[in-house]
């Protein structure tokens, strides 16, 4: 018998101290609801935990963009639909011009709406946009080409609208003309002054120059700007393909439908056989409107499917990292249960561990 080290109490206390580590580790483990609250409790297990929450995340935010993608449809479909029912009154418009049953004051009347609803096709046209971004001109997505413009003191070409065509700028007597895409608009160099840092902007063409301090009006001579077609590209998934299967591209030329598009840009009614005229036009433009609504249609089947496939891709991966992070609250209510109960009977031998010595003492008597 030894008085100087008690092995049965060293051996006790070791044995309380690594169950009352283990009552530690179940205690944080049911607080907090995690199996894994820090490295040590399973390193591999956080690694690999860690990766599928930053691929629920990224899931999460494909699920967005492709509902962002289905509004960019949504807004297309009832612009469309607005300049169907435009057409389709164009149509009866012309039907009744083209009958000698209405005089030369009944066709002038008629032209009139004819011609207002024409306009408005347009403006709906130039007025439909997601983000700034024009969707029925077949500008959407479209990019900038070129430019022949670094000798100017431009510094970058913005589009805002902009469809695909190649736009020239001549200064002529201080105003800046920019034609292309059959339209042309003039500003005046005076707006920005030479060398000045700012942005000209030819809001009508849907093109905006920020020029530099180098910049000159005079500079700006036979300026070109070319704008090629392109597509408005949503990420809707997050496999590690990004630039082609977790993309859905949403081609501005399939959403064409400007009246110059459609044919009927400059169709008219004001006489019989301009009125026969339109009605030919206008049957090749509401075939073109169907295509156009045809496109969107498929598009958002496509979408809501894509949708309804992330939202099951997030549900099995938040599952899959629960596996992993959560924690198993019966199985770890369980361990807590035997390692209190362990660590009672560790405190209770330790203390007769503790009292082992004391027999020593009759040993002096």
């Amino acid at each position: 018998m030894r008085i100087n080290t008690n092995v049965g109490a060293l051996q006790a206390a070791r044995s309380l101290s690594d169950v009352s580590g283990a009552v530690r580790s179940s205690s944080e483990k049911l607080a907090s609801g995690f199996r894994i609250n820090k490295a040590s409790d399973d390193a591999a297990g956080l690694g690999i935990a860690n990766k599928l929450r930053g691929d629920i995340r990224a899931y999460s935010q494909a699920a967005r963009n492709a509902e962002q993608a289905n509004s960019v449809y949504n807004i297309a479909e009832g612009a469309a639909q607005s300049i169907q029912k435009m057409l389709e009154r164009m149509k009866e418009l012309a039907a009744q011009s083209a009958s000698d049953s209405v005089d030369s004051s009944g066709r002038t009347r008629i032209n009139a709406e004819f011609i207002a609803l024409r306009s408005e096709i347009d403006r709906t046209v130039s007025t439909t946009k997601f983000q700034g971004s024009t969707l029925l001109n077949g500008s959407f997505g479209a990019t900038v080409a070129g430019t022949a413009s670094a000798a100017a003191g431009v510094q970058g070409v913005r589009l805002g609208g902009a469809a695909a065509a190649t736009y020239t700028i001549t200064n002529a007597s201080g105003a800046l003309t920019i034609s292309g895409n059959s339209m042309t608009q003039t500003i005046a160099a005076a707006t920005l002054a030479d060398g000045a840092v700012g942005t000209l902007n030819f809001d009508k063409a849907g093109i905006q120059l920020d020029v530099g301090a180098g910049w000159s009006a005079a500079g700006l001579t036979t300026t070109t700007v070319i704008v090629s077609a392109g597509s408005g590209t949503f990420l809707v998934g997050a496999s590690g393909s990004y630039t082609s299967d977790d993309t859905l591209q949403i081609q501005g030329s399939d959403l064409d439908i400007d009246t110059t598009t459609l044919g009927v840009g400059s169709s008219t009614v004001s006489s019989l056989t301009n009125a026969q005229t339109a009605l030919t036009a206008l049957d090749t433009a509401i075939g073109k409107v169907n295509t156009a609504l045809g496109v969107i249609g498929a598009g958002q089947s496509r979408v809501e499917n894509a949708v309804s496939n992330l939202k099951t891709t997030i549900q099995n991966f938040t599952a899959a990292e629960s596996v992993i992070r959560d924690v198993d609250m019966a199985d770890e209510m369980v361990k807590f249960s035997k390692n209190q109960i362990l660590s009672q009977a560790g405190t209770a031998m330790l203390a007769q561990a503790n009292q082992a010595g004391q027999g020593i003492l009759r040993l002096l008597q």
